[in-house]
């Protein structure tokens, strides 16, 4: 029976204590006011189109007057919406700590985000830019520049959205044509020709479509047409036609 006594007034003080500390927590939430900004760029280690100090800097510009405002009063969501519209943003969080730089009243506006990743760049006269998974488009950045197709020419955005980006995507899944493919170039038909890592021949690819068969019949012939060399006998290789291969031999000096 005391045991019993003993137990219940032991849970009794644990929910005082809890509901002491919910209460204190409480007020100094509500009395905190904003000191500082805390971004917390979660993929910073492999993309790097934004830096602490970019978004830092934009909350200063355009929301300026958080600044030793209550936490409670703060527009997350107005911030969290501004902050949505920079290109480089795929996702976004803000919120409020009350503790700041550990100090009693001080708080912080938390943001934290996720970059777009690349899955290739286009470099077309008077644009620049990148092209994520979700057709959305990256500006370019001097400070961050990945290993990615580079696509140059005339590149209408629909052509990039609808018919570059699952042609690169699929070369992407394929690592013998990441390995052969580097560049492509667009013509002002919306025909395509490709640069490889590898010789000095151009592939003569025409409209990205059908490409998945047009890959198909490229992998086939270089492992079988140049499985004992013969990388420097060709200028170009043709696989815009549906039923063949057409290769073109250089000119002889």
């Amino acid at each position: 029976m005391v045991r019993k006594i003993f137990y219940i007034v032991l849970w009794v003080l644990v929910l005082v204590l809890i509901g002491v500390s919910l209460g204190y927590s409480v007020v100094e939430r509500n009395r905190a006011v904003c000191t500082k900004v805390r971004v917390e760029i979660t993929d910073s280690a492999t993309i790097g189109f934004l830096r602490s100090s970019d978004i830092r800097n934009w909350v200063s510009k355009n929301h300026g007057y958080i600044f030793k405002k209550k936490l409670s009063t703060i527009n997350l969501r107005k911030i969290e919406e501004g902050l949505g519209k920079i290109r480089a943003i795929e996702n976004v969080q803000v919120f409020t700590s009350f503790i700041g730089d550990g100090k009693p009243g001080e708080g912080a506006l938390v943001v934290r985000i996720k970059q777009r990743k690349p899955v290739y760049r286009v470099d077309s006269p008077g644009r620049d830019y990148y092209v994520d998974s979700y057709g959305k488009f990256i500006d370019w950045s001097p400070r961050y520049t990945p290993r990615v197709i580079i696509v140059g020419g005339t590149v209408p955005p629909e052509l990039a959205r609808k018919k570059l980006l699952p042609l690169v995507q699929y070369i992407q899944q394929d690592p013998f044509l990441v390995a052969q493919i580097d560049q492509i170039y667009v013509n002002s038909r919306g025909d395509l020709t490709m640069i490889p890592r590898v010789g000095e021949q151009r592939i003569i690819f025409g409209k990205p479509d059908d490409f998945q068969r047009k890959f198909r019949n490229l992998k086939a012939f270089y492992k079988q047409g140049f499985a004992e060399g013969g990388w420097t006998k060709y200028s170009a290789i043709n696989v815009a036609f549906r039923n063949q291969i057409i290769c073109t031999k250089k000119d002889k000096l």
